[in-house]
């Protein structure tokens, strides 16, 4: 996967690539905002969040929410995002699974993978407590691309098939990656 995910960077422009990265930090940014109340103006906020539940333009946030915006904002000043917020879509997967998670993941930007899975089945789930609902699972001989910001022992992966979701205490080494680790 790896070496798939190699070839297509390199047959793709690095702006499509980087749009993608801001597309989905800029809706992990704003689903924080829209879980706090926040009213959206541009035609993308109102197009990708619903208003009719909206109840300021100022929301306070918790510190945790506080975090995730500043790690959001971090990499998107690394990658120089700037998203066309006068547009109606996102070059997001998944956009409803995503804002319906638990606990927001943060993309870093820096992709790993584990070929081929040679572990136990794992669940994923829509949060880091494990009080949260089943969202996913990770059965031997996937190919498991993650790349998000690590939290309490708590790895998210997006198997970019729709199966996402947060797993705690991955080791992932060359015992349990059958066709290697790269990254």
């Amino acid at each position: 996967m790896r070496f798939l995910t190699a070839m297509f960077l390199t047959l793709t422009p690095v702006t499509a690539v980087a749009d993608a990265l801001c597309d989905e930090l800029w809706l992990t940014r704003n689903t924080v905002f829209d879980r706090a109340g926040y009213c959206f103006g541009s035609e993308l906020g109102k197009s990708v969040f619903d208003n009719s539940d909206c109840t300021t333009s100022s929301p306070k946030l918790s510190a945790e929410d506080e975090l995730i915006v500043a790690q959001v904002r971090e990499v998107e000043d690394e990658f120089s995002c700037a998203v066309d917020t006068s547009r109606q879509s996102l070059d997001v997967d998944y956009v409803d699974q995503r804002r319906a998670l638990a606990d927001l993941p943060v993309r870093t930007g820096y992709e790993s993978a584990c070929l081929g899975y040679d572990g136990p089945a794992l669940l994923m789930t829509a949060g880091r407590h494990p009080d949260t609902a089943f969202f996913g699972e990770i059965v031997p001989g996937d190919n498991i691309d993650f790349g998000y910001i690590t939290v309490d022992g708590m790895e998210f992966i997006d198997m970019g098939d729709g199966r996402m979701g947060w797993v705690g205490g991955l080791l992932f080494s060359p015992k349990v990656c059958a066709g290697g680790m790269a990254g």
